[in-house]
């Protein structure tokens, strides 16, 4: 026998759960598609709640839930509401269809049925939500990751992974599984004939796969889209999608991943390859595609256009300044390293973001010479509020000429990038 990895017993453990929760009859479906509205749209809701409340704060004291985060609404089962029925005809449907259930309507898609469905929902009583600490604790990790990008915390998952791969999944692992299967298998093959595992007696009986269909809408793929989206947009207070507008957008989904996207995937691959190679500048390609025509131009790009600032100082505008080991550095000191590095220039306006930090204007008023003091005393990081392990933070700087007879500011200096 070949030898598994940890992703085969896995999926046989996704299986034999598929099959020990196999529905019996439609009200099955029914209680499977109401449990699955009450996870998704209340108690997965509350538990993001939980992990972070309305009033929670984040490391630099600002409110966590500020656009473009949006605090969640819990939603509660409406068997009045058309939307929250329609979500569980059409799971319920779906579900019925997979595992070979009759749907007890020659309607199903009507409005009559899926109110019925509703009324149906209502016979379970979903269990009350309780906070789980250790959920809390993975969303609050997932969440810090995505925002930090810790390399520690990356390596350290790395770590983990390898060390699972390399315990590996044991034989009496499978063996325990494959008895599982085996006992299910006979319990619903009722034809001794049929050897185990018989994958097309499994299809044609016990469960099937389905393929989602745009275009079929007897197949519930679109109902069920519509419904799900619009609970969810309901949860965060967002404007609901009608049904065609769903359908024409779900249409467009497949088509773009297997055409447009795999084109531009292969055409910026054969790009970063002459990057990579060092290539000269006419063998690279500015390419314009249109599968629609469908047409493709190719034509050489031609050089960025310098800009002068001042004598002996051209830029572009992809060029950015870089300052590094500034993690102690004053304002002032930043600023003499701009004007010795690029003689010619004066720097006036300092900026990070939207913030001024220095503004020659003001700082030159009269009355103002403590405060223009103070601000170039200070630390270049600190003015700029940047966290001590950020490993650098982007700004923005005016200038004008040198001893020119005009305060001009000069158009096109580049961004700078300090550097800890």
């Amino acid at each position: 026998m070949a030898s598994l990895d940890t992703s085969d017993i896995s999926g046989i453990k996704d299986g034999l759960a598929l099959l020990k929760k196999r529905p019996k009859n439609f009200m099955d479906c029914i209680e499977f598609a109401r449990m699955r509205f009450e996870k998704l749209f209340n108690h997965d809701v509350k538990q993001l709640l939980f992990t972070y409340p309305l009033d929670k704060t984040d490391k630099n004291g600002k409110p966590f839930w500020s656009l473009p985060k949006r605090p969640p609404v819990p939603l509660d089962f409406d068997k009045d509401n058309l939307l929250h029925c329609t979500f569980i005809a059409s799971m319920a449907c779906l579900r019925a269809t997979i595992f070979y259930i009759e749907i007890p309507s020659d309607t199903p898609r009507s409005e009559e049925f899926r109110r019925d469905c509703g009324d149906m929902a209502t016979n379970f009583e979903p269990e009350e939500f309780i906070p789980d600490e250790s959920k809390a604790k993975e969303i609050a990790d997932s969440v810090e990751k995505e925002e930090t990008k810790d390399a520690t915390e990356e390596k350290k998952d790395d770590e983990e992974e390898k060390k699972g791969e390399d315990d590996g999944p044991q034989g009496d692992d499978f063996e325990k599984l494959k008895e599982e299967f085996q006992a299910i298998y006979k319990e619903l093959n009722s034809d001794p004939k049929k050897p185990i595992g018989d994958a097309d007696w499994i299809e044609k009986n016990l469960l099937k796969s389905e393929e989602f269909e745009k275009d079929e809408d007897s197949n519930y793929h679109i109902d069920f889209m519509y419904s799900m989206g619009n609970c969810r947009a309901t949860c965060y207070k967002l404007e609901p999608m009608e049904w065609i507008t769903v359908k024409l957008k779900a249409g467009r989904i497949v088509p773009a991943l297997a055409t447009t996207t795999a084109c531009v995937s292969g055409c910026q691959a054969l790009e970063l390859i002459k990057v990579v190679k060092g290539v000269k500048l006419e063998t690279y390609r500015n390419i314009f595609l249109n599968l629609a025509v469908p047409s493709l131009q190719s034509p050489e790009p031609y050089e960025c256009p310098k800009i002068k600032l001042a004598e002996g100082i051209e830029v572009t505008l992809w060029d950015r300044w870089e300052i590094k080991n500034a993690k102690d550095m004053k304002l002032q000191d930043m600023i003499k390293y701009v004007e010795k590095t690029y003689a010619g220039l004066e720097v006036r306006d300092v900026m990070k973001g939207n913030k001024g930090i220095y503004l020659h204007a003001y700082m030159n008023a009269a009355g103002k010479e403590q405060d223009k003091k103070e601000a170039l005393e200070s630390s270049l990081f600190e003015l700029c509020d940047a966290d001590e392990d950020d490993a650098y933070f982007d700004m923005s700087i005016t200038c004008v000429l040198k001893g020119g007879e005009s305060d001009e500011i000069i158009k096109g200096v580049p961004p700078v990038r300090v550097y800890a």
